[in-house]
């Protein structure tokens, strides 16, 4: 029921059905839906005889502090704690309800059918199936497809969200698969490039290129990973000259979008400045510009420029070391099987294309944040456990890379601090361990209740909690978020 629940928010978060289903338009069903999650994920505990474990990984750790310093840097720290709460409660409790690797694999897939659900919105509307309103948000969009839903009723936003149906539909569709398969994975990533296509939003081109390179590239051999960069590169401009608008990016200074954005990033720039490292507070910086004697609203666009104003240096920190702790879970926690692989590498792709298309659509406080956040910290969950019945020969993914790993004989006994006493994990010690984590299972030598044995080296700290090298990777990603904004500004306003 708990699985259920985060799926249900995941749905109703990307379709949005109270913002064009008659009888619900406007009625809030997410809270709800919440609650529920919550109350399942207690009785799912109790149901399994254990715990709840809310801090295990390094990405738990970072998330607790980035909500405690959003609370602590905020002019209404109440206002805030409340505010933010359901934010950081979807993470912890898709956490908890992604506990094996089969529910992992069916979120991504769910996560994948909210998109393409999207893009579907969106080229129906072309051909007069539209229940969103979709034909209006065109219009007023100069005939750039959106629809009528709150997160997608600009093209921008559409197009970054479509586009990663290309990735995620290769990864858990095309690749090492069926011709059936293949087949949808075709058919998914046609209706979502027409949808991104009508969008027209460079950003989205942009983005869709970088990502589906590097998720392609991910886990692959290192001569791999720099002849298919290499060739990315050298193509980049003949592959995306074809793109709608791309010929505009070389008049982007005449361009009024563009300038009035960077007047947004200005007025950003400067409240940063005032408030150096703590921001002026969480979701209260609005940029205001002069237009024509008229006092105009505008959006930032960005992720990266909304957060350097209202959380300043110590936010941008703690934003990017978020996504660095995920990236790195992606990178040094191995998966054993085809369906871990592919969970890994649809996450990686989400991420990455999270850290590109923030400097070109704000949802640094949206739901999506957290809930891919909480699919890396997931999976680096199920990297430390392993069935104690495994086989000996732990077989890896791509056999031409890595031979077959041969279990100790006899098997040491090693069990991370953070298990329940009645969970032991049985296998090599690490990082032996680390190649055969992609299962999870419990030890039925051991007795319900039964103290914990341990044998061997603790696991090293980067697996359990952040470590110096992840700040300092923090500290320079700060430094270059600022340093790029400032750029930015510099060569392209007026």
């Amino acid at each position: 029921m708990d699985f259920f629940a985060i799926v249900l928010v995941l749905l109703i978060y990307f379709i949005r059905p109270q913002d064009w289903m008659p009888g619900i338009i406007g009625m809030g069903i997410v809270t709800p839906v919440m609650i529920l999650a919550m109350a399942t994920m207690v009785v799912r505990a109790r149901n399994l005889n254990r715990p709840l474990k809310f801090i295990v990984t390094p990405q738990d750790w970072a998330m607790l502090a980035y909500y405690a310093f959003i609370v602590w840097t905020s002019p209404d720290p109440t206002g805030a704690l409340k505010g933010a709460f359901p934010l950081f409660a979807f993470y912890f409790v898709t956490v908890q309800a992604l506990d094996t690797p089969g529910r992992l694999h069916k979120y991504m897939k769910y996560w994948l059918a909210a998109l393409v659900v999207l893009a579907a919105f969106g080229v129906g509307s072309l051909y007069g199936w539209d229940i969103t309103g979709a034909a209006g948000m065109t219009a007023a969009n100069k005939g750039r497809l959106a629809i009528g839903t709150w997160m997608h009723n600009n093209p921008n936003a559409l197009g970054h969200s479509v586009i990663l149906v290309l990735p995620m539909s290769y990864f858990l569709f095309f690749w090492r698969s069926s011709m059936t398969n293949r087949l949808i994975a075709s058919g998914l990533s046609s209706l979502a490039f027409h949808c991104v296509m009508k969008t027209e939003s460079k950003g989205a081109f942009l983005a869709g290129f970088i990502v589906f390179v590097l998720a392609y590239a991910f886990g692959r051999s290192k001569i791999f990973q720099i002849l298919l960069v290499s060739a990315a590169v050298a193509g980049s401009g003949a592959v995306l000259s074809i793109m709608p608008r791309m010929a505009e990016m070389g008049s982007l200074k005449s361009d009024e979008g563009v300038q009035g954005r960077l007047l947004a990033w200005e007025i950003a720039r400067t409240a940063s400045r005032q408030h150096l490292f703590s921001g002026q507070g969480w979701k209260t910086f609005k940029a205001t510009i002069r237009w024509e004697k008229m006092s105009i609203p505008k959006a930032t666009h960005s992720s990266y420029v909304q957060v350097g104003a209202e959380l300043g240096r110590g936010g941008i920190f703690l934003y990017m070391g978020l996504i660095w702790l995920g990236l790195k879970s992606l990178i040094r926690c191995k998966a054993l099987d085809e369906e871990g692989e592919r969970c890994r590498k649809c996450l990686f792709g989400l991420v990455v294309a999270y850290a590109i298309s923030n400097w070109m659509i704000d949802r640094a406080y949206h739901t999506e944040f957290f809930f891919f956040m909480a699919g890396t910290s997931a999976f680096h969950r199920l990297y430390l456990l392993r069935k104690p019945e495994e086989v000996e020969e732990v077989k890896t993914v791509d056999q031409s890379l890595r031979p077959p790993v041969r279990a100790l004989q006899p098997p040491i006994r090693l069990i991370p601090e953070f298990l329940p006493p009645a969970v032991a994990v049985s296998g090599p010690a690490f990082p032996r361990m680390a190649v055969s984590g992609w299962a999870m299972g419990h030890d039925p030598t051991v007795k319900r209740g039964a103290e914990p044995v341990e044998s061997g080296p603790r696991l090293p700290r980067w697996v359990l909690r952040p470590t110096i090298v992840d700040a300092l990777v923090a500290a320079s990603g700060t430094w270059a978020v600022f340093a790029f904004w400032d750029y930015i500004l510099k060569t392209m306003l007026y």
